[in-house]
């Protein structure tokens, strides 16, 4: 087989070129006295272009050819840093003279930058005399020169992976066994690991596993971590912490490995999981015993999926499921899902179809069972239905390698792999190259590495960069893992393994306990190393004219001393990434980065950037997310002038005061997210004005200041999805209401905005674009504090999903309008609001707070979740029934009709209520009872008088709590089922006692807070025997309480927490708590009356017991000499707390997701 080294010059050949015209066409005023050598440059480059694509075909079966490649691309590589350094000076030297205002007629600086660029063109035009007299030996052919923005294929929409094929019982079988019963054991967890060679598909099948309905329903919390060759402990449980938003922490790389494990357990202890460990390598049990002791503290019927090449990996743990081994797909299989990916958009007749056909099966024939082969054969021929193409892709010698490969008995799948990449157009294999330097499993953010490609010069701009990675996506040079609707990107092992193998010396990874072997050929480097400060240095002297320096490992890095000399050895630098590392500030010589585009700081402890960084005038991305100690920008951030994204937390807007002026310079700038209007010169709004380059949220603040808001031109901003119009809340000053109004009016956004939201707004009316409708694409609107506004006039939004209202306190009248699309009505403090729109024909969610003057709800058949808060007279739910509609035999819709007891024909009929919920209802003293068709999940009642009966139709209710009710009656009308999850019974007034539950063999968590005369807790005390699963048991702020249960409480119950009953003296009979044999966590605390525990002591079971503010209590259980030390001696987990401690204890974070409200 061909040596598969392979060298990609056109693009960067083209690149030059075009920077080299660009400067003759531009009349560039400093090109003076370089130009003839410059117009020389380009004409012996375009020359050799001619001959490129011959050239780097030929390549793989000539050496000598790929030397004259190599001399070529290094010779393009240094005239683009010579001409990028060239233009760099002439615009920084053109700078300082209009600052200056003056224009010497001799400047030495400027003889200097262009005495220097001369002679370093006169010496490349040499080396490229001699390289194009030495292309004339290898008779290469002339070809058409396209440009590289035309090379790759038309993509305009995301290609997702191809469904899966051949693998359905694969997948109904992993799926039986992780829902199977048979390995669940207390304590335990159990492993399934499914083991197959690279390309057979076990991501995919994983994948797929992982997003049945089944699987999710099934466990409480899922989680997935691809973990690759490095079976790094830490990086796992930080991904496994990271993986939902709801557990994500800002300073996590500061936490020790006990700390992570900590802060895991408190979320998923003793939940029922589902994690996948993805492409694990690791054969030592120490490294996994370590982690599966973590993971051992998940709940029963917790499961682990393993994915690997190695079967050893299924001897790693004790009581791991038989492994799942996954055999090449059938021939039949392959070439269906051959046939899915290249036919699926067109259908072919005749002949034609017939030769492709055989010609395919023949193709698909030579991947031997591989999926990952098959799809990138189908991805290369994908619309392509040249036969003759598909015959020499047939034919190709690449083939012959897989007959002499593998002791195996199969053939390896890289000769496929690498057919496909010697197809791509050079623009994308120079794309797919550049991601040879990221560690195997990587997973890439798209936007991101589009940032880079641009960075690098790869591509001109965002959108043939999104193009060319979705070409490569379709191609399967990318995986799609769409995890829980988030979308990641990877590349397959053996597609990484491909990237390396083609990658020339301009590409290399230095990684732990290997020898640097970096030589001054090589331009793009990563270090995947821990210790980076000495191997940087040592890179950066070897080879000078770096481009990309990256450290994507998840060491945290320390540079120490060494930043200032690297900076100064970074001449040529594009690519800089010094996220997630000690640095503090930075060495004012950044500034020698002339080149430099793309800088990542994120995660770093720098508190301040020096004025010196805004001397990179080439800078396109500067990424600053995660700097919790920056607290402002460098004054001259304006001088940035090529700045296209500087990314900020939402945080950094709230804490800094203001952004340095003159921000209307960084046209090219899309991302800024707040900027606050001053009287200061560089703050007036019309420094929005050239800004066209604005996308995703634009917040524009002190809108007060605003003069010639016009001149903002938002209507030009196209990109846009997001506006916020804020001003200062000021006083009611008439003069004030017209001056908003008129800004308001000239700040029409661009008509494809989809959010908008008004802030303080003192105006009367909404401008005319609002009232007219003229934002067509409108789905999210809000409007808060605009409190002068009587009436709400919109206009027909189709679109609207969304509409929230705030503190509208002169709103009166909302007219009836066509709300089609409405997903979604949230209003709150509107005193005056009388009525709302009549019908709402696809709301879902409705919240409605202290509008004092509403009385009727309006029709909403579609309403899922409703809350009502503080709604002093609202009283009539409007219910309403409405025929129920079917489609006929003609495709009519037609209403549904049956026969009434009487015999009679009548329509069929559902009340507007039916998908109603969820439901919370908050001090609506006048609200009648709810509806009987209302066939509730999750019940909140609090403060409402005439609300004192609960649905007929509570079969599927799961969690109810009553609050603020007087009296018993809501109390026993609540209902027996089995599906009630949680109960909170609070603030409950009037009774000592309360009234027998219902069997309820459902319920797991009852909370009982806040009754005030409550003396004991049930007036049966049998009600507690049909609590047969109640795991949860919270009793607190019961002061009249003075004991438990004489007959003890469930055995099931986990934990139990008593608080704030300050009449307490017993925990119930001697043997009431030994008998809890599944209590693992006591917690005992402002309980001053509580003489001791109960004389049998407590249950073998308990891990955890707290007692704190119990001073009685603490007297029995004094180390040593207590009479109940004993008994508690030992706990593995003691905590008993000193009389004037001032601890909040609570119960742990795993038992609070039991419910989502009070308690």
């Amino acid at each position: 087989m061909a040596d598969p080294i392979s060298l990609v010059v056109g693009p960067l050949v083209s690149t030059v070129i075009e920077k080299a015209t660009s400067l003759i066409d531009q009349n560039f005023q400093s090109l003076i006295g370089v130009e003839k050598d410059v117009r020389t440059l380009s004409s012996m480059l375009t020359s050799i272009q001619s001959v490129l694509k011959d050239a780097e075909d030929k390549q793989l079966y000539s050496e000598q050819l790929r030397d004259w490649l190599g001399k070529l691309k290094a010779a393009a590589y240094d005239s683009q840093d010579v001409l990028e350094t060239f233009e760099t000076d002439a615009c920084l030297w053109q700078r300082k003279q209009q600052v200056r205002n003056c224009h010497p007629p001799f400047s030495a600086s400027k003889i200097s930058y262009k005495l220097e660029a001369a002679r370093e063109i006169k010496d490349i035009l040499v080396r490229l005399d001699e390289i194009a007299r030495e292309k004339e030996k290898f008779s290469l052919n002339v070809n058409v020169i396209n440009r590289q923005t035309d090379e790759s294929r038309n993509s305009s929409s995301l290609v997702v992976e191809a469904d899966v094929v051949g693998r359905e019982d694969d997948k109904n079988k992993i799926v039986d066994q992780l829902l199977s019963k048979e390995f669940d054991r207390e304590g335990d967890i159990s492993v399934i690991p499914v083991i197959g060679m690279g390309g057979l598909g076990k991501t995919t099948l994983a994948q797929v596993v992982y997003n049945d309905d089944r699987v999710k329903k099934h466990f409480e919390f899922m989680m997935w971590v691809c973990v690759g060759v490095d079976f790094n402990y830490r990086r796992i449980l930080k991904e496994m912490i990271e993986y939902h938003s709801t557990m994500n922490y800002n300073n996590i790389n500061a936490l020790s490995d006990e700390q992570l494990e900590s802060r895991l357990l408190s979320f998923f202890a003793r939940k029922s999981f589902f994690l996948v460990l993805d492409d694990v390598w690791i054969e030592s049990y120490d490294a996994w015993d370590k982690l599966q002791k973590v993971l051992k503290q998940g709940g029963k019927g917790s499961r682990v999926l393993i994915t690997s090449r190695n079967t050893r990996v299924a001897n790693l743990t004790i009581g791991t499921q038989r492994p799942y081994c996954l055999d090449y797909l059938p021939e039949d299989q392959c070439w269906s899902l051959f046939e899915q990916i290249v036919f699926k958009q067109n259908n072919i007749a005749g002949n034609e179809s017939k030769d492709l056909e055989h010609i395919g099966k023949e193709i698909v024939r030579k991947c031997n069972g591989l999926p990952l082969a098959v799809k990138a054969m189908g991805g290369l021929l994908r619309g392509n239905h040249d036969v003759n193409k598909w015959q020499k892709i047939l034919e190709h010698d690449i083939w012959e390698a897989e007959e002499k490969s593998t002791n195996t008995g199969k053939p390896i799948v890289l000769p496929a792999l690498k057919l496909s990449y010697d197809n791509l157009p050079s623009c994308l294999k120079q794309c797919f190259l550049y991601c040879s330097i990221f560690p195997k499993g990587y997973m890439f953010d798209k936007s991101e590495l589009v940032k880079l490609w641009k960075a690098e010069s790869f591509i001109h701009s965002d959108e043939i960069g999104s193009d060319y990675f979705d070409d490569l996506l379709m191609r399967s040079f990318f995986q799609l893992l769409d995890i829980d609707s988030m979308q990641r990107y990877r590349m397959h092992d053996l597609i990484h393994g491909l990237a390396q193998s083609v990658s020339s010396t301009h590409y290399y990874q230095v990684k732990d306990n290997e020898s640097c072997h970096v030589s001054e050929s090589h331009r793009h480097v990563s270090l995947l190393c821990e210790n980076v400060e000495n191997l940087a240095l040592e890179i950066t002297d070897k080879s000078k004219r770096l481009r990309t320096l990256l450290f994507p490992s998840e060491h945290h890095k320390v540079f120490g001393q060494a930043l200032d000399k690297l900076f100064r050895n970074l001449k040529y630098i594009r690519v800089l990434d010094l996220s997630s590392s000690t640095i503090g500030e930075l060495p004012n010589s950044i500034k020698e980065l002339k080149l430099l585009h793309y800088l990542d700081l994120s995660k770093t402890e720098i508190t301040a950037l020096p004025n010196s960084i805004c001397s990179l005038y080439n800078l396109q991305t500067l990424k600053l997310l995660g700097c919790f100690s920056l607290f402002e920008l460098p004054k001259h951030l304006s001088n940035l002038v090529n700045l296209e994204h500087l990314e900020l937390d939402d945080m950094f807007w709230f804490k800094s005061s203001t952004l340095p002026p003159r921000m209307g310079c960084l046209t090219r700038l899309q991302n800024l997210h707040a900027f606050q209007i001053k009287h200061n010169s560089g703050y007036g709004i019309d420094e929005l004005k050239d800004m066209k380059c604005l996308k995703g949220t634009l917040h524009i603040s002190k809108l007060e200041n605003a003069t010639n808001a016009a001149e903002a031109k938002l209507k030009d901003k196209e990109k846009l999805e997001k506006v916020v119009f804020e001003w200062s809340n000021s006083d009611g000053d008439p003069q004030h209401e017209a001056t908003d109004e008129s800004v308001l009016e000239d700040l029409q956004p661009h008509t494809n905005l989809k959010v908008l939201q008004l802030l303080c707004y003192k105006g009367t009316r909404f401008p005319s674009w609002i009232r007219d409708g003229l934002l067509q694409k409108l789905v999210n609107l809000s409007f808060n504090h605009c409190s002068n506004i009587k009436v709400l006039s919109l206009g027909r939004l189709e679109h609207l999903k969304e509409l929230h209202m705030k503190g509208m306190l002169e709103l009166e009248e909302w007219p009836e309008a066509d709300y089609i699309s409405l997903h979604t009505l949230k209003i709150s403090n509107c005193p005056k609001l009388i009525c709302l729109p009549s019908l709402f024909p696809d709301m879902e969610v409705l919240k409605i707070k202290k509008c004092d003057s509403l009385k009727t709800l309006p029709l909403t058949p579609f309403l899922c979740s409703l809350t009502l808060v503080d709604n002093l007279v609202l009283e009539d739910w409007n219910e309403k029934l409405e025929p129920i509609f079917f489609i006929n035999d003609q495709g009519q819709r037609e209403p549904l009709h049956s026969v009434n007891d009487q015999g009679e024909t009548v329509e069929v009929k559902a009340s507007y209520f039916r998908l109603l919920t969820d439901i919370k209802i908050v001090n609506c003293p006048k609200l009648l009872p709810l509806p009987k068709s209302v066939s509730p999940e999750k019940l909140e009642i609090s403060g409402c008088q005439q609300l004192n009966t609960l649905p007929e139709l509570s079969l599927y209710l799961q969690h109810l709590a009553l609050d603020g009710c007087h009296g018993e009656t809501l109390l026993r009308a609540i209902p027996n089922t089995d599906s009630l999850f949680s109960l909170v019974i609070s603030n409950i007034s009037g009774i000592t006692h309360l009234p027998k539950l219902p069997q309820l063999s459902g319920l797991k968590a009852l909370y009982i807070h806040y009754c005030s005369d409550l003396a004991s807790l049930f007036e049966e005390e049998s009600s507690f025997q049909g609590l047969s699963s109640l795991k949860l048991l919270s009793i607190r702020n019961c002061p009249q309480l003075v004991t438990l249960l004489s007959q003890g409480l469930p055995a099931t119950i986990e934990c139990l927490s008593i608080g704030s009953c300050h009449s307490l003296m017993s925990l119930g009979p001697n043997e009431g708590l030994k008998n809890l044999t599944s209590l693992r966590d006591l917690y005992i605390d402002d309980c001053p009356a509580l003489q001791s525990l109960p004389e049998e002591g407590l249950a073998t079971s308990l891990q955890h017991l707290h007692i704190e503010g119990c001073p009685l209590l603490l007297k029995e259980c004094q180390n040593d000499v207590g009479p109940n030390w004993l008994n508690i001696k030992d706990i593995p987990d003691l905590e008993i707390e000193h009389p004037n401690s001032k601890t909040k204890v609570s119960p742990p974070a795993w038992y609070r997701q039991f419910i989502c409200c009070k308690g």
